[in-house]
């Protein structure tokens, strides 16, 4: 897929980034505008190496380029075999707005996809798979909404992850991944983000950011070792933190991120009967008396 605006594509069933030039042999679709004809003539054919020298192939590569365009590509990936990618341009002539098929392109939902990844802009609804945004809007306090929607049913592990990315602002700032559900912060430029979901459409789950200073406040402010779980006899677990806090909430969730258990609590160490858990791994979402909300993974046996 691409978009004209953007001056980039995003990738389809394989890893291969699309450009504006359609190799010989090659199948292609586009999206017209209502009751207007679509002509192709011999002016718009292309002969020279670079316009025919892109055949997609099944490679796999992390890239990054330094040029004045602005762009980052992230990929949607489960263990199996989903794969979707996105991609966020900041180029001249682009609004945060619905800039129409010339700069943003509409992510096209088949029937009985099993996920995707979309954006949307500031004012519209539409499930995009490629965002041209204006130029000036990219800084450290821009906030990117990413969409996601799943129809998978079994427990599977989902990742997200840069694809490439280019330009200066981009390559000299770190780019974040922020999952509102978990309230967890995550480099995305260092290392791939997996995560769990149940079946549904999640339109205020993730952001892409690019402010460490502004994501550290309390919410974020204690990693997982602050927080210990202990199994104790008779289906009873205990939540006990080391910082000098009061637990005020735990709230337990399967792998696919639906929660299972919900309690109030008001003391350093708490202990819950969780009878309804199996033997499996669930997650803890442990709030404390400060506002600091701790995310950890753990094994009932």
């Amino acid at each position: 897929m691409y978009a004209v605006g953007a001056g980039s594509g995003v990738a389809g069933g394989g890893l291969d980034i699309p450009n504006r030039y359609i190799p010989s042999a090659q199948g292609f679709f586009i999206e017209g505008l209502d009751n207007q004809p679509v002509t192709f003539t011999n002016a718009m054919r292309m002969a020279d190496a670079t316009s025919n020298s892109l055949f997609f192939k099944n490679v796999n590569t992390k890239s990054k380029s330094t040029t004045n365009s602005n762009k980052l590509w992230v990929n949607l990936t489960s263990d199996n075999g989903v794969f979707n990618q996105i991609l966020v341009a900041y180029v001249d002539g682009a609004t945060n707005n619905d800039d129409g098929s010339s700069y943003d392109a509409k992510r096209i939902l088949a029937t009985n996809f099993p996920a995707t990844l979309f954006t949307n802009s500031e004012n519209s609804e539409k499930k995009l798979a490629i965002q041209s945004r204006a130029t000036s809007s990219l800084n450290t306090d821009d906030v990117v909404k990413l969409g996601f929607i799943t129809n998978i049913d079994v427990a599977t592990l989902y990742t997200l992850s840069l694809a490439k990315f280019e330009g200066d602002f981009l390559t000299n700032n770190p780019i974040y991944l922020k999952d509102n559900l978990l309230n967890r912060v995550h480099n995305l430029t260092d290392t791939n983000y997996t995560f769990t979901s149940e079946v549904g459409e999640f339109n205020n789950r993730f952001e892409i950011v690019f402010n460490a200073t502004v994501l550290s406040n309390t919410n974020f402010a204690l990693n997982s070792k602050a927080l210990k779980i202990m199994e104790l006899d008779n289906d009873r677990v205990q939540f006990s933190t080391s910082e000098n806090l009061n637990i005020t909430n735990v709230a337990i969730f399967d792998l696919l991120g639906r929660q299972l258990y919900n309690f109030k609590a008001n003391n350093q160490k708490e202990s819950f009967k969780l009878s309804n858990l199996s033997s499996t791994v669930y997650v803890a979402k442990v709030e404390l008396s400060n506002g600091a909300v701790i995310t950890k993974k753990a094994i009932k046996k």
